[in-house]
């Protein structure tokens, strides 16, 4: 619970008829003022504000409040954000940690001032372009069709090909040596001496909060300066990192403009760059915005359903946002929002498509856009007569069903709706189809189960693997005993993160006559499955099967999140491929996405990284050869993986059989089970 006095002090301090009257226009109504209430068509003003009591209310809407749900409303943003925004407006400190040091990296203030200081700066170099670069620079956005006006709404900035514009700006306003890299204009160099500018050479765009901040900042090359770098001109676009100021996942560009014209439209349009977001503005298109390098997230949806009713994904018609237009029915399914998507023909991203087509073309489309579940339904049925080819209608009801599994509390009435689609689309019972869901839901729970039983484990191996004190002096008479076969734990416990990267290398200290590591290689369950798991050395490069899996979940993020559910670690044959896994398990218990990007955040290790970026490098060189899809090959993958673990079982059975003295009966029956196995298999396989 947020500090009560520390509420009734912002409370106390702020007024709202200046906070409202800062955006509307207030008229006196008898002892009330009024407005027009934002978030309807307003003709006469019908938000009522009560000063006295430091009210709000708007009869017509049915809604109203204090100071803060006003904010909460007007920024859509949640309390703990309206009581820091308030705050810092009336000059209140808003601290619920230890205390900040003031002018030090903790310090929001202080970065605060720091990249408006920067953006403002780099405003000013493309404004009134004073040196050759400058001049090249404002050329190239007049080229890329962006007018004065817009410049200035968006506060483009250029900054200069310097390597120390940015670090002797703030340096000159004696901002202490550590803020550049904490506001995220700059990186330390590797020597630890000092820090470098991050953007030089590019068009600036500064990313602002709900209360028109800079908090951040991209840049996009400029072609004729980047020529002169060559390969060390770096990416199209670098986005600023994450700081206490910015959040990518948390963040929209735009969204401190757009907030009214979604408010009142009740529709909000996510586009994927900033260039579409401002090309749309100059169309007349407002209610638009874009993620900042990241996929369109459950943050980014709470955001805008407290703005509007209807989200719209526009992507661009490349195969990159195909992709991306099949990983947002989970969002569809978990929120509460009329989420739609809609993919641009013709491989064209939303610019192109205005400068072509025109506002009206666009607005057509988006009206016409289909929901998440109908454009998933559209992608998984392309192609698939849905009365004769079983199989693929199989797996296309498997994946739909196994999205539905995952959400957490799904509304009755809309798993009804949605089921009732399902039916229609596959031709297939309700019945049938429900049955299915509860069976994919059961192994969601299981699955989850058994995540919190390893963690459990994890974390139970961590307590006893630590030094005992009897090792650590005199103290510890009393302790117990060491445990000599528990090998080091991964960092974590039941309620925190399992850090795959020390999993990989405490990995390099167990002995290999170590029972527990044994058995988690799979070499206790016997000499077939000893076989079947030929090196649990902890940096043997990944092939074969693994390979083959990885590469399909760097290419499909959904199929990564139905692979985690699927896969059993046991059944990889490297520990470098357990790890792996161990990070996407870990990505998927958290709740975040299981992209490339954040795999590759997530993991530290040199060697596991590199056996990513060797994955992405042989997809890109396979790029149109591969003749089948990623789900064809995952479930060929699986086919295998399960014919191999049925193998390795009934090498494990017939072993047992020699081992152990079974009377005449136990035999028969143990016998009887490895025949009912191999002829279920062998019916699977025909």
């Amino acid at each position: 619970m947020m500090d009560l006095d520390l509420k009734e002090r912002v409370r106390a301090a702020v007024d709202l008829v200046d906070v409202i009257g800062a955006s509307l226009t207030l008229v006196p109504k008898g002892r009330m003022l009024a407005a027009q209430c934002p978030w309807h068509d307003d003709r006469s003003p019908s938000l009522t504000v009560n000063r006295e009591r430091q009210t709000w209310k708007c009869w017509v809407c049915d809604i109203g409040g204090d100071v803060f749900s006003y904010v909460m409303r007007r920024d859509g943003v949640d309390f703990v954000t309206a009581l820091r925004s308030l705050a810092e407006q009336a000059g209140i400190e808003y601290q619920t940690g230890p205390k900040v040091d003031a002018g030090s990296k903790d310090d929001k203030s202080t970065l605060l001032a720091a990249v408006k200081l920067i953006c403002d700066a780099y405003f000013d170099q493309l404004d009134s372009p004073s040196t050759d670069d400058a001049k090249i620079a404002r050329d190239y956005l007049a080229s890329r069709g962006i007018d004065d006006e817009h410049r200035h709404l968006f506060r483009i900035g250029f900054a200069p090909d310097s390597w120390d514009f940015a670090t002797g700006l703030l340096k000159q306003n004696k901002f202490r040596a550590e803020i550049p890299v904490a506001a995220g204009v700059a990186l330390n160099r590797r020597g630890g001496n000092g820090s470098y500018d991050l953007f030089r050479g590019r068009l600036m765009f500064p990313i602002h909060d709900m209360q028109n901040r800079p908090i951040s900042m991209g840049g996009r090359v400029i072609p004729e300066i980047a020529a002169r770098h060559g390969e060390n001109a770096g990416g199209k676009y670098i986005n600023g990192p994450e700081t206490k100021l910015f959040r990518k996942s948390e963040q929209l560009y735009g969204l401190q403009l757009a907030r009214e014209s979604i408010r009142k439209g009740g529709q909000a349009l996510v586009m994927e760059g900033y260039t579409d977001v401002i090309a749309a503005r100059q169309s007349g298109i407002e209610p638009v915005v874009a993620v900042l390098g990241t996929a369109l997230g459950e943050a980014h949806v709470r955001t805008l359903k407290r703005l509007a009713d209807r989200v719209v994904l526009v992507l661009d018609g490349d195969a990159a946002g195909q992709r991306r237009a099949d990983e947002v029915l989970e969002l569809f399914i978990k929120a509460d929002a009329d989420l739609r998507v809609l993919t641009l023909p013709d491989a064209m991203d939303p610019a192109d498509y205005l400068n072509q087509h025109g506002r009206e073309a666009l607005q057509h489309l988006v009206a016409e856009a289909p929901d998440a579940l109908e454009h998933k339904l559209g992608s998984l049925t392309a192609g698939i007569d849905v009365t004769h080819d079983t199989h693929a209608v199989m797996q296309a009801i498997d994946t739909m069903t196994g999205i539905l599994a995952k959400a957490p509390m799904l509304d009755p009435l809309k798993q009804d709706q949605m089921i009732l689609r399902l039916s229609r689309t596959f031709e297939i019972s309700q019945a049938r189809l429900e049955d299915r869901l509860e069976k994919k839901r059961a192994e969601e729970k299981e699955r989850k189960r058994k995540a919190a039983r390893f963690r459990a484990a994890a974390d139970a191996a961590g307590r006893d693997s630590r030094p005992s004190e009897t090792s650590a002096g005199p103290g510890a008479r009393n302790a117990g005993p060491a445990t000599r076969n528990t090998p080091p734990a991964p960092a974590g416990s039941a309620t925190g993160p399992i850090d795959p990267n020390l999993l990989l290398a405490e990995a390099a200290e167990m002995e290999l006559d170590d029972p527990w590591s044994m058995e988690q290689s799979g070499a206790a369950a016997g000499p077939a499955a000893a076989t079947a798991k030929p090196s649990q050395d902890r940096e043997v490069p990944l092939s074969g099967f693994d390979r083959e899996l990885f590469e399909t979940m760097i290419e499909s993020p959904e199929l990564a999140g139905r692979a985690v559910e699927a896969i059993d670690p046991e059944w990889l044959d490297t520990l470098s491929a357990k790890m792996i896994l161990a990070a996407y398990q870990e990505l998927d218990l958290q709740g975040r996405e299981l992209t490339v990007e954040t795999l590759l955040a997530l993991i530290e290790n040199d060697f596991l990284k590199n056996e990513v970026v060797t994955m992405q490098f042989r997809l890109a060189q396979r790029e149109g050869k591969i003749t089948q899809t990623p789900e064809q090959r995952f479930q060929s993958l699986l086919e295998q993986f399960h014919r191999r673990e049925n193998i390795a079982e009934k090498h494990r059975q017939i072993a047992k059989l020699e081992s152990l003295a079974l009377d005449e009966n136990e035999e028969l029956d143990l016998l009887k089970q490895l025949f009912d196995s191999e002829k279920d298999r062998q019916q699977i396989d025909h």
